[in-house]
């Protein structure tokens, strides 16, 4: 009678002795073996409810590893377990009603067989006639449907999430499909070039994670101050260290006279080339980093690189069509979204205004003409604001409402701005001209390249009130800051040390504490709940309504 002993791989500890033998003396036992017995059937029972626990434990993490051997290893525990519980619990059974042990064992065997006990029916006993053998079973049971049906849950969740995440990575199907029409250019054939990589899906970002050394493969003569720079991995082909989406920039470091510079810049290519990525930048008259790239790195050099940063992101799955409003050098971060949904054969329309001051000036123009021709979901508009009538026979003049109204369905579209913060401010009163939504509208702060000025001269002593004075605590430093000047650019000037990479507001390396005054900041992505309660600012985009203290 396996049942009134243990038997199995569910024991981890078998009893010294069966219960069965021991109860053959019923009903004379004397009251010391009865106690004796209840005690080694009240442990049978609780070493038996923990290893069927165990055994459901074990069955869940098969179930969800989708381990079959381990499950069926687990099953066969379980129904040792259970039979361990069986037997403290007829052998309470025994004590309790006086019974014979033979009836028991034959009782036993006929259940174990499914047969049917024609001597005599069990009588009803506990509530609903049920025994706790039954309610233990049953409580096990609807544990184990409790676990499972969490564990369908958490799967499901873990499934819509890989879902998502693909979606980042593809297009969803537009059901706006964009009309050809006329690409406004200088009419001057482009000889095409394909696209240099085939498409293939990455990944979502994983933002800011990553600072190194790339090496710079290539570097590309766009205009007259524009260079793209491509970079690659140090050790030779192959993927890059990070991944990046649409519209993310990196943050490059050089030394300059012995002390580090950072600057930010649009990744310019499409997430879709895996093995290199591509940053463009203009030439800024008293631009550190800018006249260092141009100036000092050729092909074959290493740079430092952190990011990638930033959310002004377009996919394809956030709107089904969209436009790009571009100014100058703040066509870069759209020109990524452009190639990523043209490499993923995006059906969904693409409208680019774009605007510079000269034909010479328009950066990517033989692209996007390549582009414009191959996608017919693509719209190109160029206007150009300084380009003599014989030269340029397209929209001229500036991003207009009247311009803007030639796009089509402007009003219900996403739109996402980029350019110097003059043009920005003036686009965005166009659009609300027109009822645009201002929520419709994403927009990446193109601050340009911040340049290398003197200090400011010491103003007249009548004067100096008039300038928010920003006091640096721990460096002893009480500083004039000029209008519009952040914190971050007031510390440079003054040989204060603050930390920072991005200095766009999104990575956070330049908080500090801010101890006295106020100040706004147009980006504030880095500070969490917590920094804000704190008292924390970002310095690189913090500036002072009046005079302020900071810990620096």
């Amino acid at each position: 009678m396996s049942g009134m002993g243990c038997s199995g791989a569910g024991c981890s500890r078998a009893p010294s002795r069966l219960l069965y033998p021991t109860l053959m003396a019923l009903p004379d036992l004397p009251p010391e073996q009865r106690a004796e017995i209840e005690r080694q059937a009240h442990a049978r029972m609780i070493e038996g409810t923990k290893q069927m626990s165990a055994a459901v434990s074990d069955i869940a993490g098969a179930t969800e590893r989708r381990d079959f051997a381990f499950m069926q290893e687990a099953t066969s525990r379980m129904d040792a377990a259970l039979d361990q519980f069986e037997s403290g619990l007829t052998a309470h059974r025994a004590l309790a009603e006086g019974q014979a042990p033979r009836n028991i064992a034959v009782r036993w065997f006929k259940r174990q067989m499914n047969l049917t006990d024609p001597i005599a029916s069990p009588q009803p006993h506990g509530i609903f006639g049920l025994s706790s053998f039954h309610y233990a079973a049953m409580a096990l049971l609807a544990a184990f449907a409790a676990l499972a049906s969490g564990m369908y849950v958490a799967r499901s969740r873990r499934v819509s999430a890989v879902l998502a995440s693909l979606r980042t990575t593809g297009s969803l199907p537009a059901t706006l499909t964009a009309p050809s029409g006329p690409f406004t250019s200088s009419g001057t054939a482009a000889s095409p070039v394909p696209p240099t990589a085939p498409p293939v899906r990455v990944p979502p970002s994983t933002t800011g994670n990553w600072a190194g050394k790339l090496r710079v493969a290539r570097i590309f003569q766009e205009t007259s101050t524009v260079k793209t720079f491509r970079l690659m991995p140090v050790d030779g082909p192959g993927p890059l260290p990070f991944m990046f989406e649409p519209g993310q920039f990196l943050t490059v470091a050089v030394i300059v006279d012995g002390k580090t510079v950072r600057r930010s810049y649009s990744i310019a290519s499409s997430p879709c080339c895996q093995g290199w990525c591509e940053i463009t930048v203009k030439r800024e008259g008293g631009g550190v980093v800018s006249g260092y790239l141009h100036e000092h790195v050729a092909d074959g050099d290493q740079i430092d690189v952190s990011g990638p940063y930033g959310r002004f992101t377009f996919k394809g799955w956030e709107a089904q069509s969209v436009v790009f409003i571009a100014g100058g050098v703040g066509v870069t971060p759209l020109m990524s979204s452009i190639r990523h949904l043209t490499d993923l054969s995006w059906n969904g329309r693409i409208d680019l205004v774009y605007a510079c001051a000269r034909l010479d000036s328009v950066i990517f123009r033989e692209e996007l003409t390549y582009l414009a021709a191959r996608h017919p979901n693509l719209h190109v508009t160029i206007v150009l604001s300084d380009e003599p009538a014989g030269i340029w026979s397209g929209a001229r003049g500036f991003v207009t409402s009247e311009l803007l109204s030639g796009v089509a369905d402007i009003r219900s579209r996403r739109i996402h701005l980029c350019g110097p913060p003059a043009m920005m401010d003036a686009v965005r009163k166009e659009l609300a001209q027109l009822g645009v939504a201002p929520d419709s509208i994403k927009t990446e702060l193109f601050l340009g390249i911040p340049k290398t000025v003197p200090p400011p001269a010491k103003a007249p002593k009548g004067d100096i009130t008039t300038a928010p004075v920003c006091s640096f605590a721990r460096s002893n430093k009480k500083v004039p800051m000029r209008n519009g000047q952040t914190v971050l650019e007031a510390a440079e000037d003054n040989g204060v040390a603050i930390e920072y990479q991005c200095r766009q507001g999104y990575c956070g390396v330049c908080k500090v504490k801010l101890l006295a005054g106020n100040v706004t900041m147009a980006v504030e992505d880095a500070l969490t709940p917590a920094d804000k309660a704190s008292g924390l600012i970002l310095t690189c985009q913090a500036k002072a309504t009046g005079d302020i203290g900071v810990d620096a």
